[in-house]
């Protein structure tokens, strides 16, 4: 950044920088290896955007930004778009991204269609779209539509990267849906026996900061009953079969611990 930062902005940057390191502990204590599966999204798009003189990057439903500004530490040339529905999380990310000229935010829907015209994405191919905890909060239709549009978006040899949690069947795989449910039930035990914020008393800190009422306001609104819905769960075939379906010329896992993926799309060359 030039000039002098501030007293207001200074202030604004130091709470956005708390809420967002409280976030981080927050998503590990229901994600055992978050770090890892960011590490390996990382690597993935740096070896990607190798020959990319300045790399553009869409972290699709990114919150405060966590991913986007892992991914910026292995690509430092790289440029990345953190998009979101939530007024709150995109505060505090906007908040974040005045201390960084790299990073951009934009405010998006990703259930309504003509959320890719928006400036920030519509500009110019980007070289990965990545995203993480975040794609499993849209309805089925909502994420084939996604996938679909996703091709559109990548430069030719471009990828996809999402990680997500796609919980084994209680039906089909019984004896490692137990084990994946136990796991997830001891790392919460560890993690929220001590002073890391859960999720609704991670909300309620932000919350107590007068800077993101407005925000927060909005997310009631702009969320509505559909905040406290939770949508149904699919498969990871099913997330392969419909990357293959948008036209996405490879298709995989690049890394997993149970039930945790980091799946992924290649667009042909």
């Amino acid at each position: 950044m030039t000039g002098t930062t501030s007293p207001e902005d200074a202030t604004a940057l130091a709470t956005a920088r708390n809420l967002a390191s409280r976030w981080d502990a927050q998503q590990t204590g229901y994600i055992r290896h978050r770090a890892e599966r960011f590490d390996t999204i990382a690597r993935v798009v740096a070896a990607i955007c190798a020959d990319s003189p300045t790399p553009r990057i869409l972290d699709l439903a990114g919150g405060t930004g966590s991913l986007a500004e892992h991914v910026l530490a292995a690509v430092p040339n790289g440029r990345a778009v953190v998009a979101d529905k939530d007024p709150a999380l995109l505060a505090i990310a906007t908040d974040l991204a005045a201390a960084d000229p790299r990073i951009s935010v934009a405010e998006i829907d990703l259930a309504r269609a003509d959320w890719t015209t928006h400036p920030s994405i519509a500009d110019t191919p980007f070289d990965a779209v990545i995203s993480s905890t975040a794609l499993h909060w849209l309805q089925p239709a909502e994420l084939v539509e996604v996938y679909r549009v996703l091709p559109d978006l990548l430069r030719p040899g471009g990828i996809v990267l999402n990680g997500d949690h796609l919980s084994y069947s209680g039906h089909h795989e019984p004896t490692l849906a137990g084990i994946a449910r136990a796991d997830d039930e001891q790392m919460q035990r560890e993690t929220f026996s001590g002073d890391t914020d859960t999720w609704d008393e991670w909300w309620e800190a932000v919350a107590t900061s007068r800077r993101y009422a407005d925000a927060l306001r909005r997310r009631d609104e702009v969320w509505g009953s559909s905040l406290h819905e939770a949508p149904p769960k699919v498969t990871l075939g099913f997330h392969l079969e419909t990357l293959r379906s948008a036209g996405f010329a490879e298709t995989g896992t690049v890394w997993q611990y149970l039930d945790d993926y980091v799946l992924y799309g290649v667009t042909a060359p």
